[in-house]
């Protein structure tokens, strides 16, 4: 059986992401398939480069990520050999604002709790609020699509203007800054990412199955409507070797 190929050509973009994460996404569906069976090399270099037509950077940097997802092991002089990961690992390409929002509607979110706070100086810190503003705090394990262990865990503040969202949350596909949009009739013009390591929080590592002692690698995401105001923070709580992030990060001419 042939498997399909990408169809883009040549080192550019195309179906909004790069063109070697469309190979690894290729490539990863012929090992999880088992067309490409674990213990077997991985063809080499030359013969990747002439079949999907593209770089030797390119199928290089296709390579790394296989390897930092734990799909291939690689040996100077003896070419990649093919293992399967042992644990779920999330790989997200992000090189424009809708591939950014894509996150969220890669993972399903299964609540375990929500609660209404007032912003003390601890959340002030975490999420860049205004002490005493209100806010609906929602938490719980967001899980990838076919897979039992959860992905990360997920503390959500939706200002009390906007709470209304949170009767749809879990009960309605989508996503909560798509609900914020329909639902109040505004639209989300910017997302400001940060990323950094903290302690895992105790209800995140016993759901992650992870030492209480452990770090975690923290995405924390702030949505603005185009007059600065934010109704939305997402905090995602991340074991660091099941998650990847690959950006791309392209020129603009002055």
């Amino acid at each position: 059986m042939t498997a399909e190929t990408p169809s883009s050509k040549g080192d550019g973009r195309a179906g909004d992401q790069p063109r070697y994460m469309q190979i690894v996404g290729e490539l990863k569906r012929q090992i999880e398939s088992e067309q490409l069976e674990v213990g077997s090399l991985l063809p080499s270099e030359s013969e990747l480069r002439e079949r999907f037509s593209v770089s030797r950077h390119t199928v290089r940097e296709a390579l790394r990520t296989l390897r930092d997802e734990g799909f291939i092991e690689s040996r100077q002089g003896a070419g990649s050999r093919i293992k399967r990961a042992t644990r779920p690992v999330y790989t997200h390409a992000i090189g424009t604002v809708a591939e950014l929002l894509q996150y969220a509607t890669d993972a399903t979110y299964s609540i375990d709790k929500s609660s209404v706070v007032i912003a003390d100086a601890e959340l002030e810190k975490k999420i860049g609020c205004a002490i005493g503003s209100r806010w609906l705090r929602v938490e719980g394990f967001r899980f990838l699509k076919d897979e039992t262990v959860p992905l990360c865990w997920t503390e959500v503040f939706i200002l009390s203007e906007y709470s209304g969202v949170g009767v749809l949350i879990g009960r309605q596909n989508g996503t909560i800054y798509s609900f914020i949009e329909n639902m109040y009739d505004v639209r989300v013009e910017q997302v400001d990412q940060s990323l950094f390591a903290v302690t895992m929080p105790p209800a995140a590592a016993d759901g992650l199955t992870v030492d209480r002692a452990s770090q975690s690698i923290v995405l924390r995401r702030v949505y603005r409507l185009a007059d600065g105001t934010v109704p939305l923070v997402a905090v995602n709580y991340h074991v660091p070797d099941r998650l990847t992030l690959n950006w791309t990060l392209h020129r603009i001419s002055s």
